[in-house]
Formats: structure tokens, sequence, C-alpha cells
């Protein structure tokens, strides 16, 4: 029996950041998870994630937007390796969307730099989209992509040389904690800690035998070749209709020159453990008419394709604290699509809130907003 100030359960994306930042200061973390980050068993499936300054859903996100970016770049700095490009995107919509409306909102009242341009002037600027009269283009100049291996390896080096110790391919088969401190029971034995971080993505309700008010949905990702000796386009999300709460459609260059895009949905939940790679006829037609519409240099068959998932809670908020049973464990979850772009400043968060700093900022992130049951 192995013994630990903190053991991080599911080194993903949130989890490798949780580590980092509690090695760094002092503490003594043991980090589990199931299989080997990066992997394609979660949400953090493929190369690359668009990492917008903009957000939907208000501005108690612009602080943390900020500080994920200085982290990003502190972390680039230290390990000598390219984290994020600059890409700069371009958001299409009409006003009467409801995500259209509120990021431009959001963007209005933060300090990041952007432009809004409409029909004409928009097509002007950006010819190689597709852009109706009735629509507006919000370019954010500041834009970037992150990337995804480098990313977590990243995290997970700086970690490991303050002291964080990584184990992989060892699913936890059970946890349990009380006043004494906390458990971890694997295939390969049993670890104590005086405290837990959940970082279980997909898998957390039922890692944290919660039913927690979130759901799970296949996303679909899919790549194309672009035409010879074309430059570089930035990042681009093509918001639904006037009126539609359908979440917006996205895409972006990966790091081999090709074009990446998902129509985004929320109507494709699933179980995650019966995630697969395996893409139907539909999902990739679906894509590529969207491509077709907005990309129209883009004429070629797809070249590849890329399942993940993401949780969504009912309120499109993260989930970030206490376990309402277990006081000794922290819960990191529900990321909604947006959470790779965020994770130092999550993992910061959690390893605060870990060492009991209070965090007045995430208070409404808080899993306590919800009446939560055992599952």
């Amino acid at each position: 029996m192995q013994t630990y100030d903190v053991i991080v359960v599911g080194a993903g994306t949130w989890g490798s950041a949780t580590a980092w930042h509690l090695a760094r200061r002092g503490v003594r973390v043991l980090a589990i998870d199931a299989h080997t980050p990066p992997h394609e068993h979660g949400s953090h499936g493929g190369l690359t994630r668009l990492a917008r300054q903009s957000n939907s859903t208000g501005p108690q996100y612009v602080q943390l937007t900020v500080r994920a970016f200085e982290l990003w770049d502190q972390l680039a700095a230290r390990t000598g390796t390219e984290l994020m490009t600059v890409t700069g995107n371009v958001m299409i919509g009409a006003p009467g969307s409801p995500w259209f409306d509120s990021t431009v909102a959001s963007l209005e009242s933060s300090p990041f730099e952007h432009r809004v341009l409409h029909g004409a002037q928009a097509r002007a600027a950006f010819p190689r989209l597709r852009i109706a009269d009735h629509e507006l283009a919000v370019f954010e100049p500041g834009a970037r992509i992150a990337h995804v291996p480098a990313a977590l390896r990243a995290m997970q080096q700086v970690a490991r040389e303050s002291g964080a110790e990584f184990r992989f391919d060892e699913p936890v088969l059970d946890w349990s904690s009380d006043a004494s401190g906390a458990r971890v029971r694997t295939a390969e034995g049993e670890y104590v800690a005086d405290r837990l971080v959940m970082t279980t993505g997909a898998f957390s309700a039922r890692v944290l035998h919660l039913d927690l008010p979130a759901r799970v949905d296949r996303q679909v990702l899919v790549n194309f070749a672009m035409p010879p000796g074309s430059t570089p386009l930035p990042s681009i999300y093509v918001a639904g209709p006037a009126g539609s709460a359908a979440a917006p459609d996205y895409g972006c260059m990966e790091p081999d020159g090709t074009w990446k895009f998902s129509v985004a949905s929320n109507s494709h939940e699933i179980d995650p453990s019966a995630l697969s790679q395996d893409v139907t006829p539909y999902d990739v037609a679906e894509v590529t008419a969207v491509v077709r519409d907005r990309i129209p240099e883009i004429t070629g068959p797809p070249v590849r394709s890329t399942v993940c998932m993401w949780t969504e809670a009912v309120d499109g908020h993260w989930l970030l604290g206490p376990h309402p049973d277990s006081p000794r464990v922290v819960v990191g979850a529900a990321c909604n699509g947006r959470g790779f772009r965020y994770a130092p400043a999550i993992g910061e968060i959690l390893a605060d809130l870990t060492e009991g700093t209070a965090r007045p900022d995430v208070e409404a992130f808080a899993p306590a907003r919800f009446s939560l049951t055992p599952s």
C-alpha cells in the first residue's frame, strides 16, 4: 500500500493539469488513468482543439480565459514546445442566434481584440469563406489552436519534474473516503491519500456514484485535404440560424495541413464506454455538406476521421468543487466542449480547492448548486 498527499483519478486533460499544479507546490501526488493519455477513449481525441478567447456562457469566463492563456504560454516557455498556434478565428452567424448573440455580447464586454464585419464587408475580408448577406463575421485575431498531444505531454512532463507520479493503463476499480483519508483500488494494488481529485471526464457519473445532471454526446471530427499550395485559413465557427439553440459547427487547420471540421450535436447521447472510432456514411455526409457550403475550395473527399465525446451539464457550466458526500474529494467534471483550452486554469482551480484555498470566482460552478443523489 502506497501513500500520497493527493491522488488524481483520471489523468487526461484536467487531471494532468491538476497534477502539474499540485506537484509544483510540493504536494506528493499520484495521477492514475485507465489508458495512456493522449488517447481516443475520451474527450481529448484528435490533434487539435480550438482555443478562441470569446465565450458564449458568461462574463465569469473572461478572467479564466486570460489566466489559461498565460499559463499555456508559461508552460510552452518552460518546455520549449509549441503548444498553441495563433490562427485567428472567424465566427459566422446572424443576429437572433442565441449562441452568436451571447458570444458577441461577451466579446464586447471583454478586453479581447475583435472586429464585427457585415455581409459584403465580411466577404471582402474573408473571400474564401461563404458568408450570406444577412450574416455577420466576427474576427478574433488572438484566437489559437491547441496542440493536444504536445500539450498533454508537456503538462505531464512538468508534473513529473516536480515529483508527480503517473500510473497509466491502470483502471480504478473502487475508491472510498472517510474522516481518516481516502483509498483507491486498482488491479495493481491499493493507494492511500489524504485527498482525492476526480477528473474522469465522460465517466464522472459512474466513477463518482452520483446522478449528475449532465449528458455525454458523441462528436465526429472529419479531416479534408486542402488544395495544393493553399495558405492557412483561420479557424471558424458557424452558428445555427436565428432562433436555433443548436451548438455551432466548427473547424480549423491541423498541423499536417488538412482541415478538420465537426458538426456539433447534442442529439447523439451515448454511454461513454460504448465510444467507437467507427463513423457512418451519414456522419461523413453531414460534415461534408457544411464544409462544401462554407469553404468552397475544399472539394476533395475526407482523408480521416476521429470520434470523441463531450459531457455537458444542464446549465452549461462546469462542475468544480467538493463531492457532496465526500469532503476529501474534489470534483472536476462537465467540460462542456471547451475544457481543453481552459485546462491550465482548471488545474490551478482544482489544486486550490484541494488545498482548501477559497476560490470565490468559481463558486457558481460548485456541484452543490444541484441536488445530487447517489446513483
